[in-house]
C-alpha cells in the first residue's frame, strides 16, 4: 500500500443512550485530548445532541461538534438549521450538520417512513443552507427576524449510490459509518464523483475481548484498532478518520480506550 498523502482529522462518534452529563463530559474530554471532531447520533427519542453540544460549547475550544446524523423526516430542516447555526455561534464556528434519510431507530417510534429519499435529502440540504446563510432560495424566504448568516458545513450520511452522488453535488462532506471494512471503495468513489468533498470515515469499534466477530468493526485492543485506522487511511485517503463506539460500555470506559487508540494511530501515521 502507498503511504497516506494527507493526515486526516481524527474523531469519535457516540450513540446518545448514555446519561446526558456523561455525553457532555465526553465532548469536553475529547477537546482536552486534542480530538478534532466529535459526532453524536440523533435518534429522536434518545438524548438530544444539540442540547449536549450546547452545554459543552462553553467548556471547549477546539473540537468540532457534528450531529451525525439527523433525518428531515423527524426534524424540519429549517428548524434544524436554526439550531445548528445557534450552536455554531455559541461554539465559535465549530458546528457540523449531518443529514440522512433516517433509520428504524429514529423513524419507527413515530411510525414514519422516508419517501423519495434522494429528493428528501436534497431539499433538506438546500433549505438548511438558505436558513443558515440567511438567504433566499426556491424553498425558503428569510423573514426580518432571521438570525445573521453563518457558514456551517453540511454532510450526508449514507452509503447508497444516488445519495452519495447527490452529496458530491450539493454537500460539503459525507459521513460513513456501520460499513463493512472491506467494502467501501464504491461509496467513496460516488462521493467524489462530481467534485472532491470531505470524506469522514467512522468504522465501528469493539474494544471488548468478548465482542463477537463483526465484519463492520475494528475489533481488539487500542493498538489493533489504531493499525486498522492506518489501513483505512492508506486505502481510502479520507479527510477524517474516527471511531464509532458501539460496545455499549460506560462512556468513560469507551472514551479511555478510544483516546489511547487515537494516540497510537497518530504516532503511527506520523512515523509513516
Amino acid at each position: 500500500m502507498n503511504a497516506p498523502t494527507i493526515h486526516p482529522r481524527v474523531g469519535i462518534w457516540l450513540f446518545p443512550d448514555a446519561p446526558a452529563g456523561h455525553l457532555v463530559d465526553a465532548v469536553v474530554k475529547a477537546d482536552r485530548a486534542g480530538v478534532d471532531e466529535l459526532w453524536i447520533a440523533d435518534e429522536a427519542v434518545s438524548r438530544e445532541p444539540m442540547v449536549i453540544f450546547g452545554a459543552a460549547a462553553a467548556q471547549t475550544d477546539h473540537v468540532k461538534m457534528g450531529v451525525g446524523i439527523t433525518s428531515p423526516v423527524i426534524r424540519h430542516p429549517g428548524a434544524m438549521a436554526s439550531s445548528i447555526a445557534t450552536l455554531d455561534e455559541l461554539s465559535g464556528g465549530r458546528a457540523i450538520l449531518g443529514f440522512g434519510v433516517g433509520g428504524s431507530l429514529s423513524l419507527d417510534p413515530f411510525g414514519l417512513k422516508a419517501e423519495k429519499p434522494v429528493a428528501l435529502v436534497r431539499d433538506a440540504i438546500r433549505t438548511a443552507r438558505s436558513v443558515i446563510g440567511n438567504r433566499a432560495s426556491d424553498l425558503d424566504q428569510p423573514p426580518a427576524h432571521a438570525a445573521p448568516g453563518r457558514s456551517v458545513p453540511i454532510f450526508v450520511g449514507s452509503r447508497g449510490e444516488q445519495i452519495n452522488r447527490l452529496a458530491s453535488r450539493e454537500a460539503e462532506g459525507v459521513f460513513f459509518s456501520s460499513f463493512v471494512l472491506d467494502d467501501l471503495s464504491s461509496a467513496v468513489g460516488w462521493a467524489r464523483s462530481v467534485r472532491p468533498i470531505h470524506v469522514a470515515m467512522y468504522p465501528s469499534v469493539r474494544f471488548r475481548s468478548d465482542a463477537p466477530n463483526d465484519p463492520t468493526a475494528l475489533c481488539g485492543d487500542p493498538g489493533v484498532v489504531a493499525a486498522g485506522m492506518v489501513e483505512l487511511v492508506v486505502r481510502h485517503q479520507p479527510e477524517s478518520i474516527g471511531l464509532a463506539l458501539v460496545d455499549g460500555d460506560p462512556i468513560p470506559e469507551m472514551m479511555e480506550s478510544a483516546l489511547e487508540a487515537i494516540r497510537l494511530y497518530r504516532t503511527a501515521i506520523t512515523k509513516g
